[in-house]
């Protein structure tokens, strides 16, 4: 079942990423827009959907919000200093560090895994070999410097992604309010967060209202939906890091996308695949997802 969700958020992820890629929106209005559109998208739902959860969800939910803003706000500048490409090479680390952090955060995986070492060998490898098939996707060489700034937030991604899974279990059963309240309540810090950084680069509030402007971001949704869908696939995954190795296979819906683009005439010049890495990340999702049922 964990699966499906996480295919799901790889599709939702990709169609993002693109609507990323293709915006023109700036960066300076992207990093508001990415918390308030998220939020204001779930509110009517929130209508119908009361925060009856216990104190210890909303405690993480806003530490969660707070977190995010400072993660997305120095990718954004590790970005500019060293190239997306760059860093995003070493992004994929996040799974193996959420791997082990469950591990010390729920000790008594160890026995589960230790019980069947045979087929955890088959999990462990199957991780392993999707994070060195989107390693070898990304053809930049990651630099040492670049490396050694960006760890501290590739920890920090780990702790959030492992946060997802164990803030579900403070609200009461209730998957899909809980998903609701936790974009909405995160959007809004993060959106808040980064009004207030904005404001140091001179961005008018006129701007950050103009309808021209908002459409530009309204594929900022496919966020929102993104972090709905996910919250499931935690819940139901024996192990966060299943979910966030899946995921990454978000590259090859993007490589589908932009080819079929390119068929219907809109120019592209983004980097292929190598077909020995696409089969390499499909043939271990497979085994991950079958080894893990």
């Amino acid at each position: 079942m964990w699966f499906v969700f996480a295919l799901a958020v790889s599709w939702f992820n990709a169609l993002y990423y693109v609507g990323n890629q293709n915006s023109r929106l700036k960066p300076t209005l992207y990093i508001i827009y990415r918390g308030f559109i998220t939020a204001v998208f779930v509110l009517p739902a929130l209508f119908f959907a009361s925060p009856d959860f216990q104190w210890q969800f909303f405690a993480i939910v806003i530490v969660q919000g707070l977190a995010i803003s400072f993660v997305d706000l120095r990718y954004f500048h590790a970005f500019q200093k060293f190239g997306a490409e760059t860093v995003c090479s070493i992004k994929p680390l996040t799974v193996l560090l959420t791997f082990g952090l469950w591990l010390v955060i729920k000790p008594y995986m160890w026995a589960y895994y230790l019980s069947s070492p045979g087929r955890s060998i088959i999990i462990i490898g199957s991780i392993v070999a999707i994070v060195y098939a989107i390693f070898k996707y990304r053809a930049h060489p990651v630099g040492l410097r670049c490396f050694t700034q960006v760890l501290p937030l590739l920890i920090l991604s780990s702790v959030i992604d492992t946060s997802n899974k164990v803030v579900m279990e403070y609200a009461n059963g209730h998957l899909l309010k809980a998903s609701l309240w936790r974009v909405f309540i995160t959007g809004c810090i993060i959106g808040l967060v980064n009004l207030y950084v904005a404001k140091g680069h001179n961005v008018k509030f006129k701007e950050i209202i103009k309808w021209k402007n908002i459409r530009k971001g309204l594929y900022i949704i496919l966020l929102a939906l993104s972090m709905i869908t996910v919250n499931f696939s935690l819940y139901y995954a024996a192990n966060p890091a299943y979910t966030s190795a899946v995921i990454y296979t978000s590259v090859i819906w993007i490589m589908i996308i932009n080819y079929v683009q390119k068929l219907l005439g809109k120019k592209k010049n983004y980097k292929r695949i190598a077909k020995k890495w696409i089969f390499t990340l499909l043939i271990a999702t497979i085994i991950l997802i079958v080894s893990t049922n």
